[in-house]
């Protein structure tokens, strides 16, 4: 037997999960990367053209707008209503559709069982989901939404549980180290192309 036969014979089998999506993605946004980008501007700016760049459909979940409004009160020091017009005219702004389904109490309950379960399993036992991100998360479910970004791991851990991609954000120190990283390897490239070039 040749060698390359061998080696196809003993090649390494490797399985990939992977997803395939046909027309828009549906992407869901949770609370806590509203609060991350109305706070920091300028990863907003950054965010903004990574998240909406291929002309997804962008949904968050009425609790989202509410949780964003009260953090704006706390933070600005206004009252609800105020806190409120803001929070709505920030999605509004964004063109971010906000979902008002009901979830049954049996079915958020039946997921956060099962999804502790398999937390438990994973040995991730510092991670829980519990309401209201169960709810937000299998209002996702039920509006085709199939990637979500968060910060919160739990959430993210979850999402996947009903089919779901989960992403992140990244901080705005690693986008500044990412920049800066570029600009380097730019100086770099152009240091050794003039060396050569002598």
């Amino acid at each position: 037997m040749k060698r390359s036969e061998k080696q196809k014979n003993f090649g390494m089998i490797g399985i990939r999960r992977q997803s395939i999506f046909s027309g828009k993605r549906r992407v869901g946004l949770d609370t806590n990367v509203f609060i991350k980008l109305y706070d920091q501007p300028m990863l907003f700016e950054y965010e903004e053209s990574r998240i909406f760049r291929f002309g997804d459909l962008i949904f968050t979940n009425k609790i989202c707008v509410f949780e964003l409004a009260r953090y704006i009160k706390k933070k600005n020091n206004i009252d609800m209503e105020e806190a409120r017009k803001e929070a709505k005219e920030f999605i509004r702004k964004h063109n971010i559709n906000v979902i008002y389904d009901f979830i049954p109490e049996d079915e958020v309950n039946k997921f956060e069982k099962e999804s502790n379960e398999k937390l438990k399993r994973m040995r991730k036992t510092y991670l829980e989901c519990h309401k209201p991100d169960s709810i937000i998360v299998l209002s996702f479910k039920k509006r085709g939404i199939n990637k979500v970004i968060s910060t919160d791991e739990a959430f993210r851990i979850c999402a996947t549980f009903l089919g779901m991609d989960g992403a992140s954000l990244p901080s705005l120190d690693a986008i500044i180290s990412r920049e800066l990283r570029k600009v380097f390897d730019y100086r770099k490239k152009k240091w050794s192309k003039g060396r050569r070039k002598r």
